[in-house]
């Protein structure tokens, strides 16, 4: 018993060691942008490399709102904000009403057609970007915030985990709904919505963190300045002569504030809901 014990201990302590491991690689890097942030521009790029600036820079989170006229971030950080909290809204809507359908109606085509939903995540964005520019511009959509929101607003993966989490919903409780004379709207809205919360919340978090980013997209529809999103920003940015470096990741920690916020407050809800839309496939 003790020889199991001790033996329980040391793959214990080993798989601590190896998960603090991973985690330091990961998080390195953003520790490395923040300290970098705090770094004269010379010291960004030094030889030798010094983890610590040998001088603390503190303006740079200043500067990037006041010297670079050209570049207004208050404007961007409102439009990153308005496009993805639309985007996200008009997800949650389209995907529940989806995945629930897929789940719950027993329909001629229905295994095809979810099939071909999720056929759609094999396909590329860039091997659909020319047609879906060609198709925004014509409806009128250039520059400005339908043109990032609607092509934006559903996913097949958003489909898929909805679908999911309804699949393992019972139907005893939408047939019981059924007998009490609740009609298909009322069982959604007041059966099926509710007890989605943990996956609609984790969904919430995968898809605000993808539209928030997305860069590719903004940079081909919008080239009006006073329309562009965050990470546009930060890509074009730079100065008359040369690249601000420590105002780049100063602007970059700030983009990482929003996302990093919203695991935060939702990330109990985040774990549940991806727990539990793995429970039947």
């Amino acid at each position: 018993m003790t020889s199991y014990r001790f033996r329980e201990r040391v793959l214990r302590a080993i798989l601590y060691v190896l998960i603090a491991a991973l985690g330091a690689v990961f998080v390195f890097p953003f520790l490395w942008m923040i300290i970098s942030s705090f770094k004269l521009n010379r010291d960004v790029l030094a030889i030798p490399i010094r983890f610590f600036p040998p001088e603390w820079n503190w303006m740079s989170y200043v500067n990037v709102f006041t010297k670079f006229p050209d570049f207004n971030f208050p404007r961007l950080i409102l439009n990153s904000l308005v496009v993805t909290t639309i985007a996200v809204l008009f997800c949650l809507f389209l995907a529940a009403t989806a995945g629930y359908g897929f789940a719950k109606y027993r329909f001629k085509g229905n295994n095809v057609l979810f099939t071909i939903v999720l056929a759609t995540m094999m396909i590329s964005f860039e091997a659909i970007v020319v047609p879906l520019f060609i198709l925004v511009r014509q409806l009128g959509m250039q520059n400005n915030y339908w043109g990032l929101i609607i092509p934006e607003s559903l996913t097949a993966f958003g489909v898929f985990m909805m679908r999911q989490f309804f699949y393992a919903l019972p139907n005893d409780y939408i047939e019981s709904a059924r007998i009490d004379g609740a009609n298909e709207y009322t069982i959604f809205v007041k059966l099926g919505l509710p007890m989605a919360k943990t996956a609609l919340l984790a969904l919430v978090i995968f898809h605000a963190q993808w539209v928030w980013n997305l860069l590719l997209w903004p940079m081909i529809v919008m080239s009006n300045p006073d329309m562009r999103v965050l990470p546009q920003g930060i890509a074009l940015f730079k100065g008359g002569y040369n690249t601000p470096y420590p105002e780049q990741l100063a602007v970059s920690v700030i983009a990482c504030l929003p996302i990093l916020l919203l695991y935060i407050f939702l990330s109990k809800y985040f774990v549940k809901g991806i727990a539990m839309t793995g429970l039947k496939g």
